[in-house]
């Protein structure tokens, strides 16, 4: 294996150039090349307009047909990159080889396994580098910069210091995101997995896990849109009639439920604390369809010599599920997790859709969104605060990352 390093080595080296000086100095070419596409569509849509008069003004057909032909002309020349890196790369590898392990067709495929899964992590590797690694030491660069230039660590302590305006706002969306990151992937795995349990020994389990999966197709402004109505607050005005007044007034489902009155007239996400819950509920709504669907996959997975095992030793339905299917869906369990956090961790949709801006219903998320347009006590200075604030919600991820690393060992050294 030592022996083939070097090899490896200056075949790493050409792919990392094939990357970095191939593939874009083609791209460049190609799209200077094809550049007159546009020209072209934007052609085809004044004589569309023409022929079908559209009452749109000629400049935005112009405009809107320029725009469609450059977003053709990328994907194809994407595609086409894609495949070029590729070709080049086995082109480059095989040649390698069976150059350097000629009459070695072992050698050769030594050589060939250990370059080509770098060919395709090669690439994963440079974006993540472009676009996360890099604007993320860049923001954490700026969230020490201060106004003058200077480097230190007043933005976080401004936002850690009671006496501090986005104090309160920032503990409150620390608060409140740590109750969405505990409640809300809980709620949805235990809900996804009772579900799926249920639906399967149903003979119309299959009705249920649709109308249950739906609303994932629903975008977060959509459901925050639809929960809005439902748990929406009715108005306090009647309506003059000519027999008099008559109390007319719409009121949110959830309300009607309760028994609110017109005289209730907030709405349920509105409410102060509380008003937490409601707002994790839609996110719940929306992804426990997807946890029920990857649990119902992952509980036709396991074996049935298992099952048929602890039904003759007598296991009831609970240890039946505790005892034997869990555990062995435990990875699909810590997947579905996983994803989930890290959802979480981005919501923003549902409170700001919601106008939901209360202090006391900030997330992180949402919370960098005030801080950018509100903040006015940072002066030249929020930017660098907006960064510090970017920089914490990072590191929110890090504990998620820590354990799914120590799990991923772990699995590993079980398989082996």
């Amino acid at each position: 294996m030592r022996s083939i390093k070097p090899v490896i080595a200056g075949n790493g080296i050409a792919i990392f150039l094939t990357i970095i000086c191939l593939l874009p100095i083609t791209a460049i070419f190609a799209m200077a090349a094809t550049a007159p596409f546009d020209g072209l569509m934007a052609n085809l849509g004044l004589w569309l307009h023409g022929v079908f008069g559209w009452t749109g003004a000629e400049f935005d057909t112009v405009l809107r047909f320029s725009k469609i032909g450059f977003a053709i002309r990328i994907v194809i020349i994407a595609v086409g990159i894609s495949f070029l890196y590729f070709g080049v790369s086995n082109w480059l590898t095989m040649g390698l080889a069976r150059r350097t392990a000629a009459g070695s067709i072992g050698r050769q495929s030594t050589i060939i396994e250990a370059i080509q899964p770098w060919i395709f992590v090669g690439p994963a590797l440079m974006l993540l580098m472009l676009f996360l690694l890099v604007p993320g030491f860049l923001t954490f660069k700026q969230s020490l910069q201060e106004a003058s230039g200077s480097f230190s660590f007043q933005n976080y302590a401004f936002l850690w210091d009671p006496a501090a305006l986005g104090y309160v706002q920032f503990r409150f969306a620390m608060r409140n995101s740590l109750m969405w990151l505990i409640l809300v992937p809980t709620i949805c795995i235990s809900l996804g997995l009772l579900i799926a349990v249920l639906a399967d020994s149903l003979k119309w389990g299959v009705i249920a896990k649709t109308f249950i999966f739906v609303p994932l197709a629903i975008s977060f402004v959509g459901a925050a849109v639809i929960w809005r109505n439902i748990f929406a607050g009715g108005g306090i005005e009647a309506l003059q009639t000519v027999n008099g007044a008559t109390p007319s007034y719409q009121i949110g489902l959830m309300k009607a439920l309760l028994g609110h009155t017109a005289e209730y007239n907030e709405p349920l996400y509105n409410l102060k604390f509380w008003g937490n819950f409601f707002l994790m509920w839609i996110l719940v709504w929306v992804q426990t369809g997807f946890a029920m669907v990857i649990f119902s996959a992952a509980l036709r997975g396991v074996p049935q010599d298992t099952i048929e095992a602890a039904t003759i030793d007598g296991a009831n339905p609970f240890q039946m599920f505790f005892r034997v299917k869990l555990p062995q869906i435990y990875s699909t369990v810590m997947v579905v997790w996983t994803t989930l956090v890290i959802l979480v961790l981005k919501v923003f949709d549902i409170p700001y859709a919601l106008s939901a801006n209360d202090d006391d219903k900030l997330l992180l998320a949402v919370m960098m969104e005030n801080a950018r347009n509100n903040w006015s006590i940072g002066g030249d200075n929020v930017d660098n605060l907006f960064a510090a604030i970017a920089v914490m919600l990072m590191l929110t991820v890090v504990p998620n990352m820590i354990f799914n690393g120590w799990r991923i060992r772990r699995e590993q050294r079980n398989l082996t």
